[in-house]
């Protein structure tokens, strides 16, 4: 089914109004992932710089979350003091880490700190140690260890990222049955389609007003359909494999706004059956309501554990209704399973950022800003600066043709 953007609600971040900020605390990692767009230039970061780029996003973005990255978060020596920084001046801490060095006696000191959420990087373009050649069903086996000793924790939330190839795509669906059947202990799954610089013959770019040397950037590739997929490509794998599932919310993009730069699908059920979906004007009145109480938005749910009280809201939620019926019926066929929890799950389909007919197409209302020399810059482009001085654009005269993007 077609995406239909009069039954979502388009989030209304803002730069000076966002839920979440970045902060990248060193750009070494222990992995060499396809489509990183992150290279080893600094090393570890000075503490007293990563706290000064928090305390600038939080009055620049009126953030309530900062995620901290990288380069791999986990190697870096003072990690757990970033996250008691973050979690002392008010914000939630969510690291994105791909989980080599997360053992339970670090996981205990992060607790501890405060940390919010931690999302893992499982995939298999990423050559992982002990885990080569294996599919992506052959790794819900990690991902599941890593979401048992999540849960083992308590209080810290837990979510997966899945970059995708045209070759996983079809995989989508058993990742899938694996995450909705672990509800009550994953929070959040992103799926990301790859990012990379269009290199196939006669592309080029520039950046500050010059001729850039792309054999610098080491997300590239030579075939344009690679790294062409849509967030609607990834949907439709998705849909066809649930044909229940209907996205609720999106950011656009800011080049081409009839793009979905992220789809967000919240999915409801227990751990023996999911219901369906929450609708557009559920996640509006979660917004809105948040921003009245605290002041600013929320990027999700406060309590995944949501309850049987999201029912309440199926007078005027479509969605929400459907889900209640399926419910009401599982109850009167198994009483028992009227007993179970009910939580809420958000899959997050991304689309990264492109070169499209020469603009760079961003997300409106970026999720993910950060601060660099003093202002606020979209992660996906600091190397863009670090390397080149500013944002890379195709180069005048030679118009793009599809999706191009260095991520």
């Amino acid at each position: 089914m077609p995406i239909d953007r009069s039954r979502m609600y388009k989030f209304p971040w803002s730069k000076a109004d966002n839920p979440g900020a970045w902060v990248e605390v060193t750009d070494e990692c222990d992995l060499a992932c396809p489509g990183c767009y992150r290279h080893r230039l600094e090393g570890h970061r000075d503490l007293a710089d990563i706290e000064a780029d928090i305390l600038l996003c939080q009055r620049l973005t009126n953030c309530g979350r900062i995620s901290i990255a990288g380069g791999e978060p986990l190697i870096y020596p003072r990690i757990v003091d970033v996250v008691a920084f973050i979690r002392r001046n008010g914000m939630q801490p969510v690291i994105f880490s791909n989980g080599v060095n997360f053992s339970r006696e670090l996981a205990g000191a992060l607790r501890r700190a405060g940390l919010h959420q931690i999302f893992f990087h499982i995939d298999s373009g990423q050559g992982r140690p002990g885990w080569e050649g294996r599919s992506e069903a052959d790794l819900n086996e990690l991902r599941q260890h890593y979401a048992d000793l999540v849960a083992e924790l308590g209080g810290v939330q837990c979510g997966f990222n899945v970059t995708l190839t045209r070759k996983t795509l079809s995989e989508v669906p058993a990742i899938l049955v694996w995450v909705r059947a672990n509800i009550a202990k994953v929070q959040n799954v992103s799926l990301i389609a790859l990012r990379g610089l269009d290199l196939s013959a006669g592309k080029r770019y520039m950046a500050e007003g010059r001729l850039i040397d792309t054999s610098r950037w080491q997300s590239g590739s030579p075939d344009g359909r690679e790294i062409s997929m849509t967030s609607e490509d990834i949907y439709a794998a998705v849909e066809r494999a649930f044909p229940e599932t209907r996205p609720a919310a999106y950011l656009s993009g800011t080049a081409r706004p009839e793009t979905h730069k992220f789809l967000i699908i919240l999915y409801i059920g227990s751990p023996r059956r999911i219901y369906g979906t929450v609708g557009a004007r559920t996640v509006e009145l979660n917004e809105v309501w948040t921003h009245f109480r605290k002041g600013r938005y929320m990027a999700g749910f406060a309590r995944p554990r949501i309850g049987k009280r999201l029912f309440l809201l199926a007078g005027f939620d479509r969605e929400v209704r459907k889900a209640f019926l399926r419910y009401f019926g599982t109850g009167l066929r198994h009483p028992t399973r009227l007993f179970d929890p009910l939580y809420i799950q958000c899959i997050n389909i991304q689309q990264p950022n492109e070169i499209l007919d020469g603009e760079v197409n961003l997300c409106e209302g970026c999720l993910n800003q950060m601060a660099y020399k003093g202002g606020l810059i979209p992660s996906c482009q600091l190397d863009e600066y670090r390397l080149y001085g500013g944002p890379i654009i195709e180069a005048a005269g030679e118009p793009g043709e599809g999706r191009s993007g260095p991520g």
